[in-house]
């Protein structure tokens, strides 16, 4: 009628599967400290196409440094100067973007492993569904549209955008 020995076997299992879930869950958390400490402390160099313009970036694409080639000013115009800056900048945070999910990428694969709530608690929801996924669908960083060489001379650099918005 009933097996009292079965129980106990039953319950060592899942023991044993819960006691293994906790020491993966442990890992991967120290896993996660980790690897938040490496992407906090992430430094990104990006280089203008022209050489004159290095800027450095941290985890999240902020300007950390901005290194201009000691020539920059006699072998360019302000103009071209601003679009290389703007041009390091976007290498720099698009880099400075990949290795932070190439970082924060292993860990959350891993995650892929442990059991889910429902694998747990039948009906229950998935905690996965209340994730962002890690790559923005489309894949990779979306990219701001190349400069437009500038219009010398028609003064538009410096016209209020939200004014002529309304034109």
């Amino acid at each position: 009628m009933f097996d009292r020995e079965g129980l106990r076997v039953r319950e060592q299992e899942l023991q044993g599967q819960i006691d293994s879930m906790l020491a993966t869950l442990d890992r991967q958390t120290q896993d996660l400290r980790a690897a938040q400490h490496q992407v906090a402390q992430l430094r990104v160099t990006g280089e203008s196409a022209d050489g004159l313009v290095q800027v450095v970036v941290n985890s999240v694409g902020g300007v950390v440094e901005v290194h201009l080639a000691p020539d920059a000013f006699r072998r360019s115009t302000p103009e071209s100067l601003g679009r290389a800056m703007t041009d390091a900048a976007r290498r720099a945070g698009e880099a400075a973007h990949a290795e932070s999910m190439r970082i924060m990428g292993s860990i959350v694969s891993a995650t892929a492993t442990l059991p889910d709530l429902p694998d747990l608690v039948p009906g229950a929801p998935s905690l996965r569904d209340f994730l962002p996924p890690l790559v923005p669908e489309g894949g990779g960083t979306p990219a701001d549209p190349e400069p437009a060489p500038d219009d010398h001379g028609d003064g538009s650099w410096n016209r209020p955008l939200l004014r002529d918005g309304w034109q």
